[in-house]
């Protein structure tokens, strides 16, 4: 259950890259439910029913989101869980980024008086086109009842992409009123179109007070049908006292029904199909890149390429005769180029820092004649 809580969080203050400009906006809305076995520490295991809307709102530099959770024991009992979480990005130099973000929420569980949260968090970003670190620190205020405590973090975090593959690694120290531990979590994520797999091992340890061992979780996001997919989630997770979450082995399966989502206008032309959507920040990490397209007048069009990191993007299509055509940065992580295209359905690949030709999220992909995959470009 918590996974989906935190998972709300992440996806919320996910890595947005703060370049000015506006071409990773949307707002999409989720609907989670489903049934799951869950064996918190000290407790005896119980099955439960969840229902976990989700709201958020991404541009270039912003990120807003929101989550609630409500969850039914078979005894009867009841969890209320809600977040909310907010982060901006700046960019200092072209390596270097600022990073400031902040999460409120609250856990309440049958009558007992509830938790709740307040956190602030500053991080420093230095990026390459496809690596990168960060170190940052974070304090607020955590309620229990009436009581309230000073939480402290401090965390140094690193991460990688490989085409569809993002692996991170963060170590994390964190104080607690007389309690205080050491987390090491490693994390993948694999994506392909609507399907994702993500999974994490962990390690808890230097601890007094806070547990220690290794955990790990992993989720699969499984497309089914239009706005439809199905959920399967299970391993353990460890407690966090500063959210008042406590240390669970669980199992779920469920159903994600995407309420709404906002695109560009060729996504929504080009609708069928498996695709990535336009913007969504777990779509959009450095050294990757995602593609827009708008009317520049009558006759051309300008196609928008967002590249967190690069140097250079070139684009080749069959609009181009397959030539590859260098493409003008308009700003930090925001490259352009213009031509007269007539309507139709092209097949288009873009290329970073003279590397391999990849499909840009916010296309559909299709295998080409030679073996390779190609996106779909709809010009209205």
């Amino acid at each position: 259950m918590r996974h989906r809580c935190h998972s709300a969080v992440v996806a919320a203050t996910v890595y947005i890259i703060a370049s000015g400009n506006t071409l990773a906006a949307q707002t999409a809305g989720t609907v989670d439910f489903g049934a799951s076995w869950v064996d918190y520490q000290g407790f005896l295991g119980s099955g439960a029913l969840y229902i976990t809307p989700t709201l958020r709102y991404n541009t270039a530099n912003v990120s807003l989101g929101a989550s609630g959770s409500y969850v039914v024991f078979e005894s009867g009992n009841r969890i209320l869980q809600g977040l909310g979480a907010a982060a901006w990005r700046t960019r200092l130099t072209d390596r270097l980024r600022a990073e400031f973000s902040g999460s409120a929420g609250i856990n309440v569980y049958a009558d007992n008086p509830g938790y709740g949260h307040l956190l602030g968090r500053a991080r420093l970003h230095y990026d390459r086109a496809t690596s990168g670190i960060w170190t940052g620190a974070a304090a607020g205020q955590s309620y229990f009842g009436s009581t309230a405590t000073t939480p402290l973090q401090l965390e140094l975090g690193g991460w990688t992409v490989y085409r569809n593959l993002a692996v991170n690694a963060i170590l994390m120290r964190s104080w607690f009123t007389d309690t205080a531990y050491l987390d090491l979590v490693g994390t993948a994520r694999w994506r392909d179109g609507s399907f994702r797999f993500e999974g994490s091992l962990g390690l808890r340890t230097w601890s007094d007070g806070g547990g220690q061992g290794v955990y790990g979780e992993l989720y699969m996001l499984v497309p089914l049908h239009g706005l439809v997919a199905a959920q399967i989630a299970g391993g353990r997770y460890p407690s966090d006292p500063i959210r008042g979450v406590i240390a669970a082995n669980y199992v779920s399966v469920g159903l994600r029904i995407e309420a709404f989502s906002t695109r560009g206008a060729a996504q929504r032309i080009a609708q069928t199909g498996y695709s990535r959507e336009v913007g969504d920040p777990e779509a959009l990490a450095p050294g990757e890149a995602t593609l827009r397209v708008r009317s520049s007048s009558r006759r051309n069009w300008t196609i928008c390429v967002a590249a967190p990191g690069a140097e250079s993007v070139e684009l080749s299509g069959d609009f181009t005769d397959w030539r590859a055509e260098s493409l003008r940065r308009t700003a930090p992580d925001c490259w352009e180029f213009t031509s007269p295209i007539p309507p139709g359905i092209y097949r288009v690949n873009v290329r970073l820092d003279g590397g391999r030709w990849l499909v840009p999220g916010g296309l559909r992909t299709e295998d080409d004649e030679f073996g390779g995959r190609v996106g779909i470009l709809v010009i209205p």
